[in-house]
């Protein structure tokens, strides 16, 4: 594997980016609304559609929403009440799990703790880190394999290591039909990505974005510009609004909240892995509703040791990759590095 790391990927797209803090109002078909319920069921031909459908969205916008996914309402409804509860705490009591108490990147980060963007000032949101449950003997944590750790949990939020929990499994769940998913669109057997999924770099987030009254300039918004760097990211966001996604015309769109459905958008990595096939799209957050802004991420990520390095399928005709090879977690260590203050 290459000993370096091109992170360059992010950097490159956000310099060519539309300015300014507006978005263009379109016909919500620009991001389509796939059905998932067929995944769900024995009907290959209704699957092809679906994978169809996905190639389409991820090499024209990068972003989909599903619907029909299998999440309850019930399951949103317990872990948004215990976000509630968990970002309703004092900021004493919120900084005991601060991430900076932790070597694996979990925890805590307060209001302008991250900058996703380089020119920001820092991002106007404040989040909640986990990831899969890690024994003291498990033997990556013993290696000191980074990332590989436990969570830090709130002393005064009882309930909420339960409901953290069960969503997680449940988030899991969905990303292994969308792994299926991704796989058939790019033409390969559905249990291609599944092989290294056995201990995943998962992220659950929980956000919260005070409501900004002043919007001056895009250095300072809720989240700055940027694009995911794991595989796809899962995101469930509450009615308030305030995404947008950079277009392929160099527009800002609103990626408005829809009743129902969850948004999925491809990450660098899944750009990596596809040889630029998928694209990772820019995106950003400016909460103008007035009221405080809620959502839940799940970014999807593989083993650490995972190569990721171009996909045969996606191979160019002079056989030359676009990216070096380097292991997911590298990769992921190497990009927490540029957005943690």
């Amino acid at each position: 594997m290459s000993g370096e790391v091109d992170t360059g990927i992010e950097k490159r797209r956000v310099s060519n980016q539309t300015t300014g803090l507006e978005a263009k109002k379109v016909a919500v078909t620009d991001i389509p609304i796939i059905d998932l319920s067929p995944m769900y069921e024995q009907d290959t031909s209704a699957q092809e559609v679906i994978a169809k459908a996905v190639f389409a969205a991820c090499i024209n916008i990068g972003f989909f929403y599903i619907k029909n996914h299998g999440v309850s309402n019930l399951a949103i409804d317990d872990v948004q009440a215990a976000s509630y509860k968990f970002f309703s705490q004092s900021i004493e009591q919120k900084m005991c799990v601060d991430i900076s108490k932790s070597s694996f990147n979990r925890g805590y980060i307060p209001l302008l703790g991250e900058k996703n963007n380089s020119k920001s000032k820092g991002d106007i949101k404040e989040t909640f880190d986990m990831a899969i449950e890690i024994a003291p003997d498990d033997p990556d944590l013993l290696a000191g394999i980074p990332l590989y750790g436990p969570n830090q949990w709130p002393d005064h939020v009882p309930s909420f290591r339960t409901a953290m929990n069960q969503y997680f499994q449940t988030m899991t769940s969905l990303s292994l039909v969308l792994y299926r998913v991704f796989a058939m669109a790019l033409e390969l057997p559905a249990d291609y990505f599944l092989q290294n999924i056995d201990k995943p770099l998962d992220i659950l987030r929980l956000l919260r974005y005070p409501a900004q009254e002043t919007v001056n300039d895009d250095s300072q918004i809720g989240t700055g510009a940027h694009s995911d760097f794991d595989c796809f990211t899962i995101l469930w966001q509450d009615p308030s609004g305030g995404l947008q996604v950079l277009n392929r015309d160099g527009v800002w769109i609103d990626a408005l909240p829809i009743d129902g459905t969850m948004l999925i958008n491809v990450g660098d990595m899944l750009e990596r892995w596809t040889n630029g096939r998928f694209v990772s799209t820019v995106h950003r957050v400016i909460n103008r509703s007035g009221r405080e802004r809620h959502s839940m991420v799940f970014f999807v990520a593989p083993n650490y040791l995972t190569p990721i390095e171009c996909i045969p399928s996606c191979l160019p005709t002079d056989g030359k990759p676009n990216y070096d090879s380097v292991s997911a977690g590298d990769y992921i260590v190497s990009r927490y590095n540029d957005v943690l203050v």
